[in-house]
């Protein structure tokens, strides 16, 4: 005999099923990510190289990488001066000319974005419609200025690498000036919150992961790199371009474990996470741009 809570629980255990098939079916990265090994673990794919994976675009000398609300993907070109909006196929939608190095990227709103100029070690406001910008914080120069830049609620996160500090500033309408919550990071260059209060900073040296306190100021290393440009958060897992070694690599935040994902980019910079999971990395010197999968 089956009794009511056997089959109630028949019913719960089918919708479940008919859940996880839906998320795999509409989209394979959440999906990935549900997935757990024994004891809990995060399961990630084995490495791939990098000239193996599908190409999304490629543009001369890209750098940093962003993925704006409609699904375009922005391109910074810093040697070449230049801005380039992609469609979410990789086709050329606009190119604007930057002569002031351009780099890291966050949007602001449906037709702005915040741009971090490294020749003039500034952040401006970018028109995504026009391309004409407009000086939002300006840093004071001390040799090769502002890269990467990331947002939490209600501020700008603003890696200050000049000076080797990390910066918040107030997301529009512009109601304060930076304000240093950490200092003595050498060279930071991208910085994103973790989720529970803390945020996670890409440094250009030792230990290539750097946890920040903010309320505190404190930081610790999160994981050991030689040398990491992007930094992206997803469910507990952070994922770096690491420059040093040439890899995209996953962190389990809660064990520390260190996942490769992507090997043999010869100058891994810009990191960027899709609306469907996948991840957009950048190799610099050959300029393509490639999806991979997270864990």
């Amino acid at each position: 005999m089956v009794t009511r809570g056997q089959l109630r629980a028949a019913v719960l255990l089918g919708l479940a099923g008919l859940a996880l098939s839906a998320i795999s079916w509409a989209a394979p990265g959440v999906a990935a990510a549900a997935r757990t090994g024994p004891l809990g673990q995060t399961v990630c794919p084995a490495p791939r190289s990098f000239n193996s994976l599908p190409l999304f675009a490629r543009v001369k000398k890209a750098d940093d990488v962003m993925v704006d609300s409609n699904g375009n993907v922005w391109v910074s070109n810093v040697g070449g001066h230049e801005v380039t909006e992609l469609s979410p196929a990789g086709t050329v939608v606009h190119v604007f000319a930057d002569r002031q190095n351009p780099e890291g990227m966050v949007q602001l709103s449906s037709s702005t974005m915040a741009l971090a100029n490294q020749r003039s070690d500034q952040v401006v406001v970018l028109d995504t419609t026009t391309g004409a910008s407009k000086l939002w914080v300006q840093l004071t120069p001390n040799g090769l200025g502002v890269d990467g830049i990331g947002m939490e609620p209600g501020m700008l996160l603003l890696p200050d690498a000049a000076q080797g500090n990390l910066d918040t500033v107030p997301l529009p309408p512009f109601s304060g000036g930076p304000v240093t919550i950490a200092t003595g990071l050498c060279r930071p260059v991208d910085a994103t919150p973790v989720g529970d209060g803390t945020l996670l900073v890409s440094v250009e040296n030792p230990p290539g992961l750097d946890r920040v306190n903010p309320v505190t100021g404190t930081v610790t290393p999160a994981a050991h790199f030689a040398s990491t440009d992007d930094v992206v958060v997803r469910t507990g897992i952070a994922y770096v371009a690491d420059n040093g070694g040439g890899t995209m690599s996953a962190i389990t935040l809660s064990s520390g474990t260190v996942s490769t994902l992507v090997t043999g980019v010869k100058a891994a910079q810009g990191l960027a996470m899709r609306a469907d999971g996948t991840f957009l990395v950048v190799d610099e010197k050959s300029g393509d741009i490639r999806v991979a999968m997270g864990c």
